[in-house]
């Protein structure tokens, strides 16, 4: 992202961008970063900041890294739905008993599984790789109960 700063003369002219830098999502995906920027004929008249990796960005992410982790691997009876809405704030959906909320004003992820009638699992953090792993440890949980169900005679 780049902030200009007016000085009577428009705003802040890039001719050149370095290449973009990548990082990976629990060595499975990579997400871009933003390109920094220069000038190299004249002194820039910006501030070049970091692009924030916002948490809806992340969950859009996992959400796409967990879709292809699943693929041709779920039964059509029961699937995962994997899908993102806005409710007002942003949610994965997983399946019928679970999703994670990313609640912007607090930067927070909020996670939640009905593990049973009077039973529901809650996690609340801005660690996005503790995130990760509690929502990988559930699909896989929830493939390994499908396949087992599928080999059962």
């Amino acid at each position: 992202m780049m902030r200009a700063f007016d000085d009577g003369c428009g705003a802040a002219d890039v001719t050149r961008t370095d290449p973009v830098a990548q990082v990976s999502i629990r060595g499975s995906a990579e997400l871009p970063l933003a390109p920094v920027a220069a000038d190299l004929r004249e002194e820039p008249r910006g501030e070049v900041v970091a692009f924030p990796l916002h948490g809806e960005a992340l969950l859009v992410k996992l959400a796409d890294v967990l879709r292809r982790y699943v693929a041709g691997r779920e039964p059509a009876g029961d699937p995962l739905w994997l899908t993102i809405s806005r409710c007002p704030w942003v949610r994965l959906s997983i399946d019928e008993m679970a999703h994670v909320d990313y609640l912007s004003e607090v930067e927070t992820f909020h996670a939640a599984i009905e593990a049973g009638p009077d039973t529901k699992v809650i996690l609340k953090t801005t660690d996005f790789d503790a995130l990760a792993s509690f929502v990988t440890q559930y699909v896989d949980e929830r493939l390994r109960d499908r396949t087992s169900v599928e080999a059962a005679p």
